[in-house]
This record gives C-alpha cells, sequence and structure tokens, in this order.
C-alpha cells in the first residue's frame, strides 16, 4: 500500500488547505453558534480536554476572515475553548519547534447562509435539540429561504422545516417548558398551532394535571382524548375555554393548586388539592379574588 508521500509524488494526492493560527487570533462570533446551555457546553468542553490530556487529538477547526483581522471561528467552538483549557492546565499543547500555541484550522467557503448551513449539517458530532435547529431555521428564513429549499439542503420535508419555525416563533413560556425537557417540542409545536398566543398557559395547565397524577413531564398520552361522558367532556372544555379566555395558569407548590390570571393581574388567595378544583373555584368566583399586592 501506498503511503501518503508516495500518493503525493505520484500526484494520487494532494494537500489540504490547512493553516497553523495563534490563538489569540481566532475569535469567537457572538451569538452566531446554536444555541445550547451553558451546561451543555462546559460538558463538550470538559470532555474535549479530557481527550486531550489522554494524548488524543482533534480536528482542524474551520474559520473565516476576520474584518478587524485575525479569524472567526465556524465550526469548532468547543474544540477551540476546549484547546484554550488545556493549555492553561498545562498541557503540551504547544508547538514543540517554537513553544508558541498554535490551532489548526481550514478556510471555510460559502456566504453567511452557508454559515449557518454549516452549524447544523456539522454541530461538532453533536445532536442538536429542535429548538436549536429551529434557531438557526429562523436565520435561514430571514436570508429569504422558502421552507422547501432549506429542507433540500438540510434532508428535511418542507412541512418539518414549518413545524421547528413554529417553534421558533413560538413565545418564551413554551420554549422554556421544552427546553426543560417537560413537554416534548411536537407537543409544543401542535399547541402553538392550535392555541396560538395561549399555547403557554395549556400546557402549563395541561402538565400541572400529569404532574398530579405522579408525571414528570407532559406526553401524548397524558392529553389524548379518552372515553368520557358528554358531560364531563363539556365541563373539561368550560376549565379549558375559561384558562385560554384569561391567560389563566394553574401553578403547584407545597400546599397545593392554584390559579393566576394573566392580564388581568389576580391569583386565588387559598390553595386546592387538585388542578381541576383550583380551576372549578376560579370559574365560581372569577369576580371576587382581589388583586394581589
Amino acid at each position: 500500500m501506498a503511503s501518503n508521500r508516495q500518493m503525493l509524488d505520484q500526484g494520487l494526492a494532494k494537500r489540504a488547505d490547512l493553516v497553523k493560527i495563534l490563538i489569540e487570533h481566532i475569535h469567537v462570533e457572538e451569538g452566531f453558534n446554536a444555541p445550547e446551555t451553558d451546561e451543555d457546553f462546559e460538558a463538550r468542553v470538559e470532555g474535549i480536554v479530557a481527550h486531550l490530556n489522554a494524548g488524543g487529538k482533534i480536528p482542524p477547526i474551520e474559520v473565516r476572515d476576520r474584518p478587524e483581522g485575525g479569524v472567526f471561528v465556524v465550526d469548532g467552538h468547543a474544540r477551540f475553548e476546549g484547546m484554550r483549557r488545556a493549555a492553561a492546565r498545562g498541557m503540551p499543547v504547544h508547538d514543540p519547534k517554537d513553544g508558541l500555541f498554535y490551532l489548526l484550522t481550514m478556510s471555510f467557503v460559502g456566504n453567511d447562509a452557508d454559515r449557518s448551513l454549516r452549524i447544523i449539517t456539522s454541530a461538532e458530532g453533536r445532536t442538536l435539540t429542535p429548538l436549536q435547529i429551529a434557531a438557526i431555521l429562523k436565520r435561514l428564513r430571514n436570508f429569504g429561504w422558502s421552507p422547501k429549499d432549506i429542507g433540500l439542503r438540510i434532508n428535511l420535508s418542507a412541512e418539518r422545516v414549518r413545524q421547528l419555525l413554529v417553534l421558533g416563533d413560538s413565545n418564551s413560556d413554551v420554549q422554556q417548558l421544552v427546553q426543560s425537557g417537560e413537554v416534548p417540542a411536537q407537543m409544543a409545536i401542535d399547541a402553538q398551532r392550535k392555541y396560538k398566543e395561549a399555547a403557554g398557559p395549556v400546557l402549563k395547565t395541561q402538565l400541572a394535571i400529569a404532574k398530579a397524577s405522579g408525571k414528570t413531564r407532559l406526553t401524548p398520552a397524558a392529553v389524548a382524548d379518552k372515553k368520557v361522558k358528554a358531560s364531563e367532556l363539556d365541563t373539561e372544555r368550560q376549565r379549558l375555554d375559561f384558562l385560554i379566555e384569561n391567560l389563566a395558569v394553574v401553578h403547584h407548590g407545597d400546599a397545593g393548586y392554584w390559579v393566576e390570571w394573566g392580564f388581568k393581574e389576580r391569583q386565588q388567595t387559598k390553595f386546592y388539592p387538585s388542578p381541576r378544583e383550583a380551576i372549578d373555584a376560579a370559574i365560581t368566583q372569577r369576580n371576587s379574588y382581589p388583586a394581589p399586592a
């Protein structure tokens, strides 16, 4: 088998355009990378540091020219931070010839939309969450790309792209429920399409009811239609309509459940043993609760 050197000499291989750049000339562009929690990023970085400490190597990071000088990281944010920490901890990452600290890089070729796509297609080997993908898809939409155009580039259907954009456009209360893992992304998307601005309060109430039955997160089974009497179904609808119309949310504490109005700035002054009892009391006495101090 021919070696790399032999293949280069025979014209069967070509050197890649890799460049070693001093670490101080490599910069992170604020807000460019896919959003993630500090805990998740920290775990990825420390994993890379442990890999380096064990003698492992990392692939080159992709960079683009920075107008003020130096380069911006396009792909490899965790690798970049991992190398910095490895150096700070005294690991042998400096060049043995001159003792300086370089990072092996390769130039990214493409425009601003291509750079956003690179986040999805690479993601440094990690799986992006629906919320992270949705944030990047919103950027691509702002470039004038249609759901069909986006889907073709990232191997998703146009409908799936539309769903993720619905999630990306949802209010912060909906996104926080998804981020916490208490509400699946698809359930949040479905609720957002159905209830619009009231999606957050509806999901919070459904979650409170699920937790009251011993669940830790909302599941499709928890809100699936069950065979119930028409009168019971009508009562459930009245409860849900009340919550939507009043932008109300059911809260849960050690003492029990209570209802808080969204736009009336009111809340119940006593606690109830179940979410439904709290809602029923709120419907009955909706005008008697004083505004909170």
